[in-house]
């Protein structure tokens, strides 16, 4: 008779170092989890990162169906929450008799509006809407950044942020953005006392690539 506890098969030696790998590149506490999610991709390693990746950016896994849980992504010592709110249906022969009422005031409201939208946008188009020149945005940005607040701080991502965003799937890495709110009241001091933080600074370095742009610039103002 087995004894209690060693139903489960013994691991490998390499399915371990895949599990404590896989535990590091995504952040998951629960170690069965990320065993779980291992064999459902016959460890893998690649498949399952990448799977949890798509989970992250609101692709639902074929093992995890969408549920109505939040979804859960962990970022070193804090957890950031993100909800799908549907919008509710109406209810009774009061609620449907008013939603149907009501209808064609809201389509003709909604479609005036995306009118006056589209016409605003032909006659005075923003500027910062047409990137030109991504790439040199975020160049010159690197450059007043430096220039502002010196060379200490994280390695920026020379390139666009689709670039980035494919490295950093290929490379199986977190991709962290910052967006450089040039009016901001605490933007000085964040970039000051936090982004140059050597502590920061080798934080970041260390676990995902990282781009950054002036919402000044075209390339930033299209990630806002």
């Amino acid at each position: 008779m087995a004894a209690p506890g060693n139903e489960e098969e013994e691991l490998t030696q390499e399915q371990t170092e895949k599990l404590l790998q896989f535990q590091d590149l995504t952040g998951i506490d629960s170690m069965d989890q990320c065993r779980r999610t291992l064999e459902q991709h016959h460890w893998n390693i690649e498949a399952a990162v990448q799977d949890r990746l798509n989970e992250q950016e609101g692709v639902p896994s074929v093992f995890n169906p969408p549920s109505s849980r939040p979804l859960q992504v962990h970022t070193a010592d804090h957890r950031v929450y993100s909800y799908v709110v549907s919008r509710p249906q109406p209810r009774g022969l009061l609620g449907w008799s008013y939603y149907l009422i009501m209808l064609p005031f809201r389509f003709t409201y909604y479609t005036l509006l995306d009118i006056f939208r589209f016409a605003i946008r032909f006659i005075r188009p923003d500027p910062r809407s047409r990137v030109t020149d991504p790439v040199g945005d975020v160049v010159s940005f690197i450059q007043n950044f430096e220039e502002q607040y010196g060379r200490i701080h994280p390695v920026f991502y020379q390139g666009t942020y689709s670039q980035a965003l494919n490295d950093a799937k290929r490379e199986l890495r977190y991709l962290l953005v910052y967006l450089h709110g040039d009016d901001h009241q605490d933007t000085d001091e964040f970039c000051r006392n936090t982004m140059c933080n050597p502590e920061v600074v080798n934080f970041i370095n260390t676990r995902m690539l990282f781009w950054a742009c002036s919402t000044s610039k075209p390339e930033g103002y299209r990630g806002k």
